[in-house]
């Protein structure tokens, strides 16, 4: 598959749903990879989403598990990428799937009236399954993601909070 660096800022734009206009003449389906970077808060040399550019503008397919891809190639240059590296995320963790997730699980917290253990929490096996396991895959993206965020001072970890944290 092709893959193409691209600025972090320019990346985020588009994993959570903005418009981000490139060169027309850059066209396919593309693995979308943020160039090594300093920014603070922003991820670097990092593979995120596969999309889809076409008339100047950026189209997330899907988006992928975070995956260190530190390619020397200029922004915005397609190269090759073996694929078969690549885990494809169930839902987009920016978007609109998650929020509904989140909700869910608040509401579910919000009107739970069962056992909880010592700590005040609820135990994980009162959850559905089916709200459980979309937000430990959700958990468990975040982890990977923060490992690539530009983090100097430990607040973007420190306000990582794991749905289920045990």
């Amino acid at each position: 598959m092709k893959a193409i660096n691209l600025p972090a800022k320019e990346l985020v734009k588009v994993l959570v749903g903005q418009e981000v206009n490139v060169d027309p003449s850059i066209q396919g389906t593309f693995l979308l990879v943020a160039s090594e970077n300093q920014e603070k808060g922003l991820p670097s040399a990092m593979a995120a989403a596969v999309a889809d550019i076409a008339i100047g503008q950026v189209q997330l397919q899907k988006l992928v598990h975070p995956l260190k891809v530190a390619v020397d190639q200029p922004d915005w240059v397609p190269y090759q990428f073996d694929e078969s590296f690549l885990t494809v995320e169930p839902h987009n963790w920016f978007g609109p799937e998650a929020l509904v997730l989140e909700k869910r699980f608040a509401d579910f917290v919000k009107n739970y009236q069962g056992e909880k253990r010592p700590d005040g929490a609820i135990p994980k096996k009162a959850f559905p399954k089916e709200l459980v396991e979309p937000l430990l895959i959700e958990d468990n993206y975040w982890a990977a993601y923060a490992n690539f965020v530009n983090d100097p001072d430990g607040s973007f970890k420190k306000n990582l909070k794991p749905l289920f944290g045990e």
